[in-house]
């Protein structure tokens, strides 16, 4: 008789595989039940294999002649397999897939996501500079590094080229934070402009005409431009429509002191045109696209005809992709991506036509195409600075639809994440949508109920009973909660905390948590936790939602001995101030508001930016800060 032992169900299951390549059945056979686990036969042997092998033993038999041999195979088989190279199977990911990677990682806060997608894409030179400069100024604005942007050195080569608005906006946005704004905050807006005109060669024209509900930064530094070109039409224009900013009227009240100064070229370079930067032709007019534009923007350019036959509109598409109508759909999707606020999605029903259609599913190509007007929708429309707006709430719906079905069976975490994101914003904006959004992630995880998802159901849940005390998600709870009791090695201290504080959410005593889990649960003062040993005296936590960041605040003072401060502000002020003092400042992404940022661009290096709003996805953004601190 023989027994099999590993200290994880992982090592199990991979050691009974090389047995029955190198042993069974030829020289041993399985024993009846080939596998013993707690709760099966009783006996003091039983208990003490048990007691090395947590998860089960494995038993098998071989003929008492056969045993030297048996063991001479054991010995080889261990010496091959240890010399046996490793094995990697790296996919290279296309030029779409690292946008769709980019795009994901931005709509989710995931910095490390994004930047990963540009390097692949510039070492492997899949797309122009100008493209992958571009997405690089677009993260450090996503994130909030302003002087990246500003201190960039290929941001002037960036700027003589055709770029998307956001771009644009994202460097008007840095240069007033870095240089405008305290001046401004402390009442000199003779000393702004003065600070404003050495930026006046690189900027003029950018700003151009602010729609109404545009950045503040914006039509401020749209003001100076006026200001400095005597423009003194469009900077009245500017005080009528934004009557209330007290930059703009001391602007118009006072003429500039200092005279602008001319702006000069260097000898041999001609001179940008910066209106085709920040105002784009109306949509469907002829479009003679430049060497700058075709560098940016890597398309099969559109013939230029009298009357070109351009798409008006995102309800085209479904025919432009059914008749493989590449140059057109192009444009729209360029044209999008510049401008997003000009092509309207309404509420995407043009989506559910394109990916329900069972032509387009069934050809590669299409399909391809499909995913590609997907990816640049959730870009202009999900990775936008004002994400969450109440007058998208229908697109949003399609989008997490379309999101839930078309991406079901994946295991990718950034995908799983991207669904919670639209499933937080959909029930920040309405609360009776509570339903939907449980149906789809119910979809989610039944269409794949495997072990590396539970981190996300446990997310998921979390979510869902924040804005419900019903026990309708018993069920998902006892379905992830069957897999953690089968094996649950792997898990943090954040995540088994987590599922116990789910149970007892959902109306489950402490006796019937612990025995569905099958855990034994870690003591919150253990002496070798790593987040006590990192030694922190105070940490921040930057969210708008408070029930989980204190949870999350609750969790860490216990397991830290650190003070926890909360900062749920809408902007910069005595709580951001305080926060910018800590050891750490969780700042959770997708619970914040970009003006808190700025309280923080002299501490960047203590900032760790969360994934997900919930309490468990904040105490795991410190435990892998501690991880890289150790590393």
């Amino acid at each position: 008789m023989w027994v099999t032992l590993a200290p994880t169900a992982e090592q199990l299951r991979c050691v009974i595989e090389d047995l029955r390549c190198w042993v069974l059945p030829s020289f041993g056979w399985e024993s009846s039940p080939p596998i013993v686990s707690d709760g099966g036969p009783a006996g003091r042997m039983g208990a003490l294999l048990l007691a090395q092998s947590p998860q089960g033993y494995f038993r098998w038999h071989s003929r008492p002649a056969d045993t030297d041999h048996v063991i001479a195979r054991l010995a080889t088989m261990r010496a091959v397999i240890a010399q046996a190279p490793a094995r990697l199977s790296q996919l290279r990911p296309t030029l779409e897939m690292l946008r769709r990677q980019f795009t994901l990682g931005l709509a989710t806060g995931d910095r490390d996501m994004a930047l990963q997608a540009i390097d692949e894409i510039d070492q492997r030179q899949l797309d122009t500079a100008s493209n992958a400069l571009s997405m690089s100024i677009r993260v450090a604005a996503a994130f909030g590094d302003d002087q990246a942007i500003v201190d960039h050195p290929q941001l002037d080569n960036l700027l003589s080229m055709r770029v998307p608005q956001r771009v644009i906006e994202s460097v008007l946005l840095a240069h007033h934070a870095v240089f405008l704004a305290d001046l401004e905050a402390a009442g000199d807006i003779k000393a702004a402009l003065a600070a404003y005109l050495p930026l006046h060669d690189r900027l003029s024209g950018l700003a151009g005409h602010p729609a109404d509900d545009a950045d503040t930064g914006i039509v401020r530094m749209a003001a100076y431009d006026a200001a400095l070109a005597e423009d003194a039409r469009r900077l009245h224009l500017l005080a009528d429509r934004f009557a209330g900013d007290t930059v703009v009227a001391a602007l118009v009240a006072s003429p500039p002191p200092i005279a602008p100064l001319p702006i000069l070229e260097p000898a041999g370079q001609p001179a940008p045109e910066t209106e085709a930067q920040s105002v784009e032709p109306a949509f469907g007019e002829p479009l003679q696209p430049s060497v700058a534009e075709l560098e940016t923007v890597r398309v099969a350019p559109v013939a230029v005809t009298a009357e070109p036959a351009l798409p008006l509109g995102w309800s085209d598409v479904p025919a432009l992709v059914a008749t493989s109508a590449r140059e057109p759909l192009a444009a729209l999707l360029q044209h999008a991506a510049l401008m997003p606020d000009a092509c309207d999605p309404g509420d995407g029903d043009f989506l559910i036509e394109l990916l329900t259609d069972s032509e387009i599913i069934a050809d590669t190509k299409k399909r391809a195409q499909a995913d590609q007007v997907l990816t640049t929708v959730i870009d202009a429309y999900v990775c936008e600075e004002r994400f969450p707006r109440r007058e998208r709430l229908g697109l949003y719906e399609t989008v997490l639809d379309i999101w839930s079905s078309s991406r079901a069976l994946s295991t990718d975490p950034i995908d799983g994440q991207l669904l919670l994101t639209m499933a937080d914003a959909l029930l920040r904006l309405n609360g009776h949508l509570e339903a939907a959004v449980a149906t789809m992630i119910t979809r989610w995880w039944e269409a794949r109920p495997v072990r590396s998802r539970l981190a996300w159901l446990g997310e998921a849940l979390e979510l869902l009973t924040e804005q419900s005390s019903a026990q309708d998600y018993l069920g998902l709870w006892y379905a992830g909660a069957g897999l953690i009791n089968v094996d649950h090695e792997g898990f943090s201290v954040a995540d088994r905390y987590l599922w116990y504080r789910l149970g007892r959410r959902l109306g489950l005593d402490g006796t019937a948590t612990d025995e569905a889990l099958g855990v034994d649960w870690l003591p919150l003062h253990s002496a070798d936790d790593p987040l006590l040993a990192a030694g922190f005296r105070k940490i921040a936590i930057v969210s708008l939602h408070e029930r989980a960041a204190r949870e999350a605040a609750a969790q860490i003072e216990d397991r830290t001995q650190a003070h926890v401060v909360l900062v749920t502000d809408h902007a910069a002020g005595e709580g951001t101030a305080s926060a910018a003092t800590a050891d750490v400042i969780l700042f959770v992404w997708g619970a914040a508001k970009h003006a808190v940022y700025r309280a923080f661009d002299k501490v960047r290096d203590r900032l760790e930016y969360v994934q997900g709003t919930g309490s468990a996805s904040i105490v795991r953004a410190l435990e892998r800060r501690v991880r890289a601190a150790g590393g």
